[in-house]
């Protein structure tokens, strides 16, 4: 059985039903496209493939789900829309991009390969940093670049701790939403040029 010889809703009946060599096919039909769509996000071989087997994993384990899919390539979509937001956020949670602006450093200190990625990542945190209010921002910087502790803000600014608290708690918010925000488009473009 292959792809040219089967109709894609008999493949697609035949993995939900567990058939494995039938997943295979679809895989492998289905790789290169997956593949090019998170190699534009990620500019990194190493994630791409890591992102196209997280997308293929989330479809085989969820693969009683597929008998309710009328079109696959669809369905592909949203579930590789998924998986790269998500991984591309992981990314930045798990390299503590938060904490590494306490000790001054960039993220790509810590990067082994796949800077790109990486230095973006961090490119669009210090954007998400350059547009907090001028207050927050100060105080959020004395906070995590400059790794002073909040009785310290709290005294040199000649505000309450809480105050402190509120600006770090809101900042963070803030960075955090204006990153989902950014990958979110970066993955949606991608995805206008590769499931078209």
């Amino acid at each position: 059985m292959n792809l040219p010889t089967c109709s894609e809703k008999e493949l697609i009946a035949r993995v939900t039903s567990g058939d494995e060599r039938a997943f295979h096919l679809l895989f492998n039909h289905y790789h290169p496209l997956v593949y090019a769509f998170a190699r534009a996000i990620t500019r990194s071989s190493f994630l791409s493939e890591e992102i196209v087997q997280e997308v293929f994993m989330k479809i085989w384990s969820s693969r009683e789900q597929l008998a309710r899919v009328e079109h696959f390539r669809p369905y592909l979509k949203v579930v590789a829309k998924n998986v790269a937001i998500n991984h591309i956020k992981r990314i930045a949670l798990e390299r503590s991009i938060f904490q590494d602006l306490s000790a001054g450093n960039t993220v790509a200190n810590h990067v082994t390969g796949d800077e790109v990625i990486t230095n973006e990542l961090q490119q669009i945190i210090n954007d998400s940093i350059a547009a907090l209010p001028p207050r927050q921002r100060e105080i959020f910087l004395m906070h995590r670049r400059d790794n002073m502790k909040q009785q310290e803000i709290a005294a040199r600014a000649k505000i309450s701790i809480h105050t402190v608290k509120e600006h770090v708690r809101k900042a963070t918010a803030s960075i955090r939403a204006y990153l989902d925000r950014r990958v979110e488009i970066i993955v949606m473009a991608a995805l206008q040029e590769f499931f078209r």
